[in-house]
Order: structure tokens, then C-alpha cells, then sequence
């Protein structure tokens, strides 16, 4: 069974589920670029805002965040289909940029440790047939149980799997590096591990405080070291 050292104590997890951007890939630069062009025509100061908007909530879907833009940021007449047309401009932005990344092989090394194919579940705020198409474009479906991604929130198909495999919150774990992570594991009372390394959540210390399960590791190396060997 993967076991895991946190804080005190080995823990022994049934199931992982690992975020992507900037946990399996290097991606936050290029959904930070992805969000500002898929908006190019709109105010330079809005457009700002609308990066400053992703980087504070990191794991929530491109769909929510460009809703917030054109009903709060840069309010517009019709909204869906604005949040269409910038959809549409991400989407070819984001797949354009996943070619050129590979995922991390401390990442992948760390998936297998922790049951792999078996148990590991990729859960993003990225679209889910986007984000399928990535992971069998370079050859890591068979690496997870599964990938999940949006329109559907991540909580919500965290909160399914664990029902579906009939899971206590302490047989899981949630490894992330946003507010949207961080929150998911929380409604479900899971344990998080935040990696700091590629994160992009400047406020982040702020709010794990705030929540007793949550761990920190600064680099994937770091957590490398709380594998334990069965």
C-alpha cells in the first residue's frame, strides 16, 4: 500500500488525486498567457485583472473565471457568447502550448509510488476532453485511474470517486497548488499538500493556515522525500 510521511506520522493513502497545472506540468505561465490573449481586444486594465483573478484561484475552471470577467470585470451584453468566443481562443492557445511541455518526472515518479493506474486520479480546472487529449498525446493515460477536468467542479468529482470506492476522507489525498485545491480538499475534510514550486498563489500562506490538514512542500523534491518505502 502507498504510504506517505506527513508531519508526525506515515499515513497510508487508498486513492491520490493530483491536480495538473503546475503540479504534473509547468503550465501556469502558459494559462496565465492563454487567459489575457483569449481576451486580446478587451481594456489592457481588465485584462490585467483577469490574470490577477486566475492566479488567486487556481484550480477553478476557465468557465467561471472568464464568466467573472464579462459579468464583474468587463461587463458585457451577451455574456455566453463572449465566455464562447474566449473559450474558443483559449482552448486553441492552451493546445498549442501543451505540445511544447512535458510533465515532470518527479510528478510521474511520485504517481506510481502512490498506486499509479490503480490510485491516482488527475482532477483539474482544465477542460476535461482538452485535457484527455494531452495526457494520451503523450502517452500518460495509462499512468492514472482516471483524469477529470471541467466544465464539472473538481470537488464534485472528488466527492463521486470517494463514493463510488466507498472512501473515508482519511484514506485520501489531494496534491495541488491552488485555492481551488486547497478548497476542494477542505469541503471534503481530506488532506492537501500544497506544492509550492510552480505555483502561481501568491497568497497562499494566508489561507492553508487556516486549515489543519494541509501540508507544505516547497519543491517536488521535498515531497519526494515523505514517500516511504513499503
Amino acid at each position: 500500500m502507498p504510504r506517505l510521511q506527513l508531519g508526525a506520522e506515515v499515513r497510508v493513502f487508498e486513492l491520490t488525486f493530483m491536480d495538473c497545472d503546475g503540479v504534473i506540468f509547468d503550465a501556469n505561465a502558459l494559462k496565465e498567457r492563454a487567459f489575457v490573449q483569449a481576451v486580446a481586444s478587451y481594456p489592457e486594465a481588465a485584462r490585467q485583472q483577469l490574470a490577477e483573478h486566475h492566479r488567486g484561484h487556481g484550480g477553478i475552471s476557465r468557465y467561471a473565471k472568464f464568466r467573472h470577467f464579462f459579468e464583474h470585470i468587463h461587463p458585457v451584453d451577451d455574456v455566453e457568447e463572449a465566455i464562447a468566443q474566449a473559450l474558443e481562443r483559449f482552448g486553441a492557445i492552451a493546445k498549442a502550448g501543451y505540445a511544447e511541455l512535458t510533465p515532470r518526472p518527479e510528478a510521474l515518479r511520485f504517481a506510481s509510488h502512490m498506486g499509479g493506474a490503480e490510485r491516482v486520479v488527475v482532477v483539474s480546472g482544465a477542460d476535461q476532453t482538452e485535457l484527455r487529449a494531452v495526457f494520451a498525446g503523450q502517452g500518460l493515460a495509462d499512468r492514472f485511474a482516471a483524469i477529470y477536468g471541467s466544465p464539472t467542479p473538481k470537488g464534485e468529482h472528488m466527492a463521486a470517486i470517494m463514493a463510488r470506492r466507498g472512501l473515508s476522507p482519511d484514506q485520501v489525498l489531494m496534491v495541488g497548488d491552488g485555492r481551488g485545491d486547497l478548497e476542494a480538499a477542505r469541503g471534503l475534510g481530506i488532506p492537501f499538500v500544497f506544492l509550492r514550486e510552480m505555483s502561481k498563489w501568491q497568497s497562499a500562506d494566508d489561507h492553508l493556515g487556516d486549515y489543519a490538514a494541509a501540508h507544505v512542500a516547497d519543491r517536488w523534491a521535498v515531497l519526494l522525500e515523505w514517500l516511504v518505502s513499503p
